[in-house]
């Protein structure tokens, strides 16, 4: 046991010293790359401000030049005019002025600070005098005026007037006015400082020391041995880069990114310094966000996982409810299957019986006919055969109108179901239909010994409807009412109700059961529906004339007591 413990302890102590090296290694690798980063960061920065400098000297050089190629042939005292509208639209020139052949002012505007009849000899703008007239083209000095605590950067532009030298025109721009423009907004004091040097060591700006402006950092502000001596004499050697260097007065190390500014005969050098405690608070930044992020990593595992543990608990108690919904509406199905089933096996009785009832149907009347004309064949010819053969000939009439009305029903059906029963409806008089439906069936009423009559409560009762289909559901159920009364009478009743007119065939005959009532209008249904029924029929009748009605937007119902008859009521 001591030697696993030993062993344990051992691998321990050499994963912490793994994991320590790592760490030691991932933070050097950190700093590296954040100092590397931000040394870019800030060279960007500072090359920006060069870049608009250079411009800037640039394109004030190009118009001072083009100045004077435009007042070399004006006299002395037209310059100031040219002058002055210069400076309204420029407005980055302190003051300019116009250094004749002799080296004196000769004009200038403001008139009180271009310094007017002044010699320049001995002065910086001689030496500006000097080395314009000598290139022959554009110079530029840069120099503090006496009694004044800014630099000035002087532009001069020598004159010809028919090849003859003229003089300079000269421009002034201070310093102020460059940092206003380029340098000052660069980084904010709490981060750090520009500075501006010449190639000679002499400050030209400086946010942090404006007390060192015109003079040399070495000698001045440091010693020739100080690491801020080595970080000037570098950046004027390199002219371009970054350095460290430890600042004697705030104790602090520094980080300084420098580059040059290259115009015509400038030579300046520009300098960003940042206190080195910045890099290592982007460091710890990048730490803080790096735990932060692993804390909220962390912290959105652990909410996730409980999101999801909750919404699995949840899904499976949906999915349990779902099994239960599903079981129960498996047995519903099962029920609604075998409900089906039983409908099914109905149906099939109810195929064979119609099959078997069509063929009945119109076997009989053809057998009718053909025993008719047989008997016909063989009758001679007196008169009490021709009372043989009438009679026969009425048995082929009545079994041919039978069969008639079969085919014609299976037809009204057949469209019926197809949406192909078409009604040519037009105004009508519903007394009329009434009439016509019972003058037909009277002879057969008659013959049984049934009376019929209509009951009409109106003189007229107008419809718009299909005159010979409301004929045709009449007389089927008057036809009905003959075959299932065999004694009494049968009435047709036509009335008013609720503004619709109504029409009631009532009966006496045998009535219908309660329970046969709801299936007397289907198709193919009978009371009677034994092989030997009584009366006979095709069980299509009672289901024409739902359609028909059904097609005129009316319904048809029936009321009915075993043995006291039945009552069809129609209302249009």
């Amino acid at each position: 046991m001591p030697y696993k413990r030993n062993i344990i302890l051992v691998a321990a102590a050499l994963l912490i010293i793994v994991v320590a090296c790592l760490g030691y290694i991932t933070n050097k690798e950190v700093n590296d790359l954040v100092r590397d980063q931000f040394n870019k960061q800030q060279q960007l920065l500072i090359r920006q401000c060069a870049a608009g400098i250079e411009g800037f000297f640039d394109e004030k050089t190009f118009l001072i030049w083009k100045l004077g190629i435009d007042v070399s042939d004006k006299p002395t005292e037209d310059m100031p005019k040219h002058f002055i509208d210069f400076s309204r639209q420029l407005e980055c020139f302190s003051c300019m002025g116009f250094i004749n052949s002799s080296g004196i002012i000769a004009t200038g505007h403001p008139y009180s600070q271009a310094g007017v009849g002044t010699n320049i000899s001995g002065t910086d703008l001689s030496r500006l005098f000097d080395c314009a007239k000598e290139k022959g083209n554009v110079y530029i000095i840069t120099y503090l005026p006496k009694g004044r605590d800014d630099i000035r950067s002087t532009i001069g532009m020598p004159i010809y007037s028919n090849n003859t030298f003229k003089g300079v025109i000269f421009a002034n721009i201070e310093m102020t006015t460059i940092s206003e423009w380029f340098l000052d907004d660069v980084v904010s004091k709490e981060d750090g400082y520009v500075y501006v040097i010449s190639e000679s060591g002499q400050c030209l700006y400086d946010e942090a020391h404006k007390e060192m402006i015109g003079k040399k950092y070495i000698g001045n502000f440091c010693d020739n041995n100080s690491s801020f001596a080595y970080m000037i004499n570098e950046q004027i050697e390199k002219k371009d880069g970054s350095c460290y260097y430890f600042d004697e007065y705030t104790k602090e190390q520094q980080i300084v990114v420098y580059t040059p500014v290259e115009c015509r005969n400038i030579d300046w050098i520009i300098g960003l310094s940042v206190p080195e405690e910045k890099i290592e608070k982007l460091v710890y930044s990048v730490y803080e966000k790096q735990i932060l992020f692993i804390v909220v990593v962390i912290l959105g595992i652990i909410i996730g996982c409980g999101i999801i543990v909750s919404m699995f608990s949840k899904w499976n108690k949906e999915l349990e409810m779902e099994v239960k919904i599903k079981t129960v509406d498996l047995r519903r199905s099962n029920i609604e299957l075998e409900t089906a089933n039983t409908k099914l096996k109905q149906l099939d009785r109810l195929k064979s019986e119609f099959i078997s009832m069509v063929s009945h149907e119109l076997r009989t009347p053809l057998t009718s006919i053909k025993l008719s004309l047989d008997v016909l064949k063989i009758l001679p010819g007196s008169k009490k055969d021709e009372s043989t053969r009438d009679e026969m000939l009425q048995i082929i009439d009545r079994n041919i109108d039978r069969q008639n009305r079969l085919i014609g029903d299976l037809l009204d059906i057949s469209r019926l179901e197809t949406g192909n029963l078409k009604l040519n409806c037009k105004a009508i008089d519903l007394l009329d239909v009434i009439e016509e439906s019972v003058d037909s069936m009277k002879k057969a009423a008659e013959e049984k010994g049934i009376r019929i009559y209509a009951d009409m409560q109106g003189d007229s009762f107008p419809v718009k409807a299909d005159y010979d289909r409301l004929v045709q559901v009449l007389v089927n159920l008057i036809n009905n009412a003959l075959k299932f009364t065999r004694e009494g009478e049968i009435s047709i009743q036509a009335q008013m109700m609720n503004g619709h007119p109504q029409i009631t065939v009532s009966d006496t005959g045998i009535g219908i059961p309660h329970d046969e009532l709801d299936h007397i209008f289907d198709k193919f249904y009978q009371v009677d529906m034994g092989s030997r029924r009584e009366f006979g029929g095709s069980g299509l009748g009672l289901a024409v004339c739902k359609g028909i009605i059904e097609q005129h937007g009316g319904s048809i119902r029936v009321e009915s007591e075993v043995g006291k008859g039945s009552k069809f009521i129609i209302l249009l």
